[in-house]
């Protein structure tokens, strides 16, 4: 038989619990406040930006993979559905077929194969190592801002 999830908890180990966290009601304040602002930033809160008329929630990357991981299973989980579904209609129409039966139980079974979310560890940070800076550094890519060619409006 195949096991019900009855929640988010049970797949993950992560329940989007997530709480408010700090709040600017301009963007003059979130930049007068720096990248300090961000550090108030906390695992498990969102944080509200106030620009004119629209609002935007800031939060960090593993918050926003756990939940991108959510929702990509979600939707696994929906198509799934709707695949076991089509499959028990043609086990009611035909219910002395032994492919049909045995096409529900198998896509009944794809439903409870997948235990943890898909997440991943986010965006790669971008290093330069001082052996790439000596073996590029003669390379003449030092241009001064003035000779760089404006946009004319």
């Amino acid at each position: 038989m195949v096991p019900i999830i009855s929640n988010t908890t049970a797949v993950s180990n992560w329940f989007p619990a997530l709480v408010p966290g700090p709040e600017w009601r301009s963007f003059e304040q979130f930049r007068v406040a720096g990248s300090s602002a961000l550090e108030g930033i906390t695992v498990g809160s969102v944080a509200t930006l106030q620009v004119k008329s629209r609002t935007f929630r800031i939060l960090r990357d593993d918050d926003f993979q756990r939940i991108v991981g959510l929702a990509s299973e979600v939707h696994r989980l929906k198509q799934g559905i709707t695949f076991v579904v089509t499959a028990a209609r043609v086990v009611a129409k035909y219910p002395n077929d032994p492919d049909s039966i045995q096409l529900l139980y198998r896509s009944a079974s794809l439903l409870s194969e997948s235990s943890m979310l898909p997440e991943r560890e986010g965006h790669d940070i971008f290093h330069i190592t001082p052996e790439e800076i000596e073996e590029h550094k003669e390379e003449g890519f030092n241009i001064p801002a003035s000779e760089i060619p404006r946009p004319q409006l």
